[in-house]
């Protein structure tokens, strides 16, 4: 079964199409550092400990490392979090900066009397010259009579963001959780580890849980502070809503105090009910079945008037490893088509659990560049592409619809959420901006298959859509079509020219394009001349003008040429 991009030798085995019978177990390679040089979507681990811990109430937060640091920690999670900052330079560098950390904790301390706890988030510089933060950090909290936390997370100390997950875990697990006062099990009490909080989602949950008659002792990170950190040991069970983040919290909190952990996800009508019921069994409640299945009768009825916009539309994810598995179920739930499954930082387990929603021929990819999803953008065309900022611009820039997750707008937790979730992708499918961007009709299915690899050269000044008149061209991209692949090999430069036939220069001028394009079998641009157009043809070279995206365009070619093909054999 054909792989949908070119891969690097390097990053074989990272792509893996389902079926394809590769040998092994069928996921991806994972775990691993990026290749040096590739500019892949991971972030550091330090992003990773900012993510989750930034959402922590009541402690300092303060970045031991250079301002550039402090400044990229400050916007995380698309909101302003107030960080301080030990701003190192070149002589805390060579000198040490421990003395400097100690000063700017007191003095943090000191602005911000009402700080319960400080988080001293340890990053490449102060990593790299080996600065002993733990000693510094226990000093300022023996003197200040408050929790001061080390987060070892220099960018360096791991292959993604999802090690950042871990060293904040430990911080809070060692620091305010481990520290708290031990006292009897709350009755119907709960913790949720690895719930952000995004748009909502945590208060849909509570709402839920509520129904149980259960209460959130501590949600981390979403709803976190110093004291809810001191009870969390004292829940009677540890939900683990994301797996990388809440997994290695649940089992150290289960092998110290006992807690049982329950791994749910409340994404999806499925989902939320498989977990309402677990919970229901743990803790023996009666009658949970009945009011969840009228709440996903309802929200089934809620979401109906979307599905139709909905319906077979293709969608391509790539986003947080462990959202991987239950998300790809709701899309489905939806009536959409998964072609393509993928995370930044995934490990095997969720590429375990996200290829068993996969069909036949769809893709799984972990740490996928720009250049691989620009790829598989181009030639599977999803309809959708949901994944985080990073990739937005790339798949506005093709023509393809984008929905960033984690969410911008409204909660898609739980049964409501689903709701949400289809009304906004129905809004964003049907707007009419993309008839602008997309071919007229859908892409063929299969492309026609040439006996031979021919070229087809497009007039584009950035390769985003064919703005070009021939005659005034300045440069060509030109692909390949070779069976049914379509690949961009490279970009002829022009000496632009008259698109005036009139012109005195213009017979030079096109004589030197149709050199320059011997050996197309076609050219796609905006428009062409009377005469372009009879030296193209005694040339046999077809013209096609479009003003259509560069994708849509190539795919409008393919048909033309298909057609011609046709003609020729009648």
């Amino acid at each position: 079964m054909e792989m949908p991009v070119e891969v690097m030798p390097e990053r074989a085995g990272h792509l893996m199409v389902k079926g394809a019978g590769c040998g092994g177990d069928g996921l991806p390679r994972c775990e691993q550092a990026t290749l040096p040089g590739v500019v892949s979507q991971r972030a550091c681990a330090l992003y990773g400990a900012r993510w989750m811990l930034a959402a922590v109430k009541d402690v300092l937060h303060l970045m031991h490392g250079p301002v550039g640091c402090a400044w990229n920690a400050v916007t995380v999670r698309r909101k302003s979090y107030p960080v301080a900052a030990t701003c190192l330079e070149e002589q805390d560098i060579i000198f040490g900066g421990g003395e400097k950390l100690r000063r700017c904790i007191g003095e943090a301390v000191r602005l911000h009397p009402g700080a319960k706890g400080v988080l001293v988030y340890v990053t490449c510089a102060a990593g790299l010259i080996g600065e002993d933060v733990e000693a510094v950090c226990g000093e300022a909290s023996a003197e200040l009579k408050l929790p001061v936390a080390p987060v070892l997370c220099p960018g360096f100390c791991g292959v993604g963001q999802g090690d950042g997950h871990d060293a904040a875990a430990a911080a809070l697990l060692e620091y305010f959780i481990d520290r708290g006062e031990p006292g009897p099990v709350l009755a119907n009490s709960v913790n949720i580890l690895g719930e952000f909080d995004i748009r909502g989602d945590l208060q849909e949950i509570e709402k839920l849980l509520g129904r149980l008659g259960l209460k959130i002792i501590c949600a981390v990170s979403g709803r976190a502070s110093v004291e809810n950190l001191s009870r969390a040991r004292r829940a009677a069970l540890n939900i683990v809503h994301c797996r990388r983040t809440g997994r290695m919290m649940a089992e150290a909190m289960e092998k110290r105090y006992g807690i049982p952990q329950l791994k749910v996800s409340f994404f999806g009508l499925a989902e939320t009910a498989a977990a309402l019921q677990a919970l229901g069994r743990f803790f023996h409640r009666d009658g949970v079945e009945k009011w969840v299945r009228e709440e996903a009768t309802a929200a089934r009825q809620k979401a109906a008037p979307y599905l139709k916009s909905l319906a077979g539309k293709r969608v391509a994810l790539f986003f947080g490893a462990s959202r991987m598995g239950s998300m790809a179920r709701v899309f489905q739930e939806l009536g959409m088509e998964l072609i393509m499954n993928g995370s930044q930082f995934g490990c095997r387990e969720d590429y375990r659990e996200a290829g068993r929603r996969l069909k036949r021929g769809a893709l799984l990819v972990d740490d996928a560049h720009e250049l691989e999803l620009a790829e598989f953008l181009r030639r599977r065309r999803p309809h959708l592409l949901v994944g985080g900022t990073r990739e937005k611009f790339m798949a506005h820039k093709l023509g393809v619809p984008f929905l960033v997750f984690p969410q911008e707008t409204s909660p898609y937790a739980g049964f409501d959420g689903l709701v949400h979730l289809a009304r906004e992708m129905a809004a964003l499918l049907d707007a009419p901006v993309w008839r602008l961007a997309r071919p007229s009709g859908e892409s063929p299915a299969v492309r026609p298959v040439w006996p031979e690899e021919i070229k087809v050269a497009v007039a584009s000044r950035e390769g985003m859509y064919v703005d070009q008149h021939f005659g005034r061209a300045g440069k060509f991209l030109i692909f390949t079509l070779n069976g049914r692949k379509v690949r961009q090999i490279e970009v002829r430069e022009s000496n632009g020219g008259a698109a005036d036939c009139r012109e005195k220069t213009a017979k030079a001028s096109m004589e030197q394009k149709m050199a320059l394009l011997a050996d197309c079998r076609a050219v796609v641009c905006l428009a062409a001349g009377h005469c372009a157009r009879e030296l193209a043809a005694g040339k046999g070279l077809l013209i096609m003008e479009t003003d259509a995206a560069v994708p849509g365009a190539l795919d409008d070619c393919v048909r033309m040429l298909a057609s011609e093909e046709v003609a020729e054999n009648e």
